[in-house]
């Protein structure tokens, strides 16, 4: 950020006199919060106080959540599902609190003028709540909903606690960021969900062919990745699911980290027994049992790396079953291919190729059987910077012919339970089990 752009968001207030950022005066709206506290409630003491401290605490109107009362959600319609979760895309009406009014002396929303496809959409099957012809304003959001949460306890909140510990660490003001609206619950099943920015591209998983077709992409998305993952671990906290299912692109070239359920303080052990995941992200180490550290993450992030040169997801052609985990500790790593060829102008082509080598020796440093040997999230992010701009290629369609990438029946690329392996020195395959 430049100096002028930096000068523009610190004015003072006009009650307190204090140095604002960005029109918020942490002074002030934390005390106007805090007087609103008697005016809402969940229900539920503990989904309260997350809520409360969280608004007593926003240095900024990105750090403010709310509860959401259900009613104020239009047009839900179900997107996708995880191995934990339920995503939903719907409105919020009036959209989401953006700073305060001093002349009406309450809070202002950001939100849109309502468009007519959303009206149409209203009308169509598969819509819960649909918008009424009276709405006018709302913003387009998430939802997920945690599956089975309705006796909810504090573990549910640790994905969301560290994602708040992330957005206040010092890092967070050089990043973008998923913004987080709020809590509501589904009054038919009882399920919370949060509710979250929608990101217009999706996730990088289904945009994998368009990588590859446009090769130097990776550069600026990895750029922006590796800045919130090096963030993250600056905060002492390790994701624990990194994938590119949960890596969303807000457009072509910024990318973003999401999923903080597995979040955890570094070197903390997962219950006994267990492991969670997206098997062909998982670092053998943690295969092995032993403790996941931000080395993990790295581990995973080679593996994206891989994808997005390659278009298709990792070990999509095999079983995602004990033998793959037996084979990922055994040291199997996705195949890397040759370079190909995208300028017809030489001394371009080799500058390219120059660059995919090291990049190449980049993503094989990632996914080292020894996780000392593996680069930080920080020199990651210096490569990149170095890196992206340094060739421009011009935007690539997809072409009509594109190859329909087929999945293995067995392959799983939702987060879900593993028995962990009790793995000896010879790798002994009954001790490897996967529940069924």
């Amino acid at each position: 950020m430049s100096e002028t752009n930096e000068t523009e968001k610190n004015i003072f207030c006009p009650d307190c006199k204090n140095k604002t950022w960005d029109k918020w005066c942490q002074n002030c709206n934390s005390k106007r919060l805090k007087q609103d506290f008697s005016k809402w409630t969940s229900g539920n003491e503990l989904i309260d106080k997350f809520i409360r401290e969280a608004q007593l605490k926003a240095k900024n109107h990105l750090e403010v959540i709310e509860w959401i009362p259900y009613n104020r959600l239009r047009n839900i319609q179900y997107l996708d599902e995880g191995g934990f979760s339920t995503i939903y895309k719907a409105i919020l009406l009036d959209g989401f609190i953006n700073k305060w009014d001093e002349k009406n002396q309450q809070w202002k929303r950001y939100s849109n003028d309502i468009k007519d496809k959303d009206y149409e959409d209203a009308k169509k099957g598969g819509i819960t709540s649909p918008l009424n012809e009276n709405e006018k304003h709302g913003h387009t959001v998430v939802l997920k909903s945690l599956n089975n949460s309705s006796n909810i306890n504090d573990d549910f909140l640790n994905e969301w606690r560290n994602y708040m510990i992330y957005i206040y660490s010092e890092d967070h003001y050089k990043l973008l960021s998923i913004k987080l609206y709020g809590i509501t619950q589904d009054p038919e099943t009882l399920n919370y969900m949060i509710v979250m920015e929608h990101m217009e591209f999706g996730s990088l998983r289904t945009n994998l062919m368009v990588k590859k077709c446009n090769p130097v992409d990776k550069y600026y998305n990895l750029y922006y990745i590796t800045q919130s993952l090096s963030a993250l671990h600056n905060s002492k906290l390790v994701h624990g699911d990194l994938h590119s299912g949960n890596i969303l692109l807000s457009n072509n070239m910024i990318a973003h980290i999401s999923d903080f359920g597995l979040s955890k303080p570094v070197g903390k052990l997962t219950k006994s027994n267990e492991v969670y995941g997206v098997l062909p992200y998982i670092a053998p180490e943690v295969l092995r049992r032993k403790s996941y550290t931000k080395a993990a993450d790295i581990y995973s992030l080679g593996i994206i790396m891989w994808e997005m040169t390659s278009g298709i997801p990792a070990f999509n052609d095999v079983a995602h079953d004990h033998y793959l985990m037996l084979e990922i500790c055994r040291g199997k790593r996705p195949e890397i291919k040759e370079v190909r060829k995208v300028f017809d102008d030489i001394e371009n082509q080799k500058k390219f190729e120059c660059l995919e080598k090291e990049y190449m020796e980049l993503m094989i440093r990632c996914w080292d059987s020894d996780p000392d040997k593996r680069p930080t999230a920080a020199e990651l992010h210096k490569h990149f910077r170095e890196w992206y701009g340094a060739i421009i290629i011009p935007k690539t369609s997809l072409p009509d012919d594109e190859v329909i990438i087929r999945n293995h029946p067995l392959s799983c690329y939702k987060s879900r339970k593993f028995d962990y392996i009790s793995v000896s020195e010879n790798l002994d395959l009954e001790d490897c089990r996967i529940p069924q």
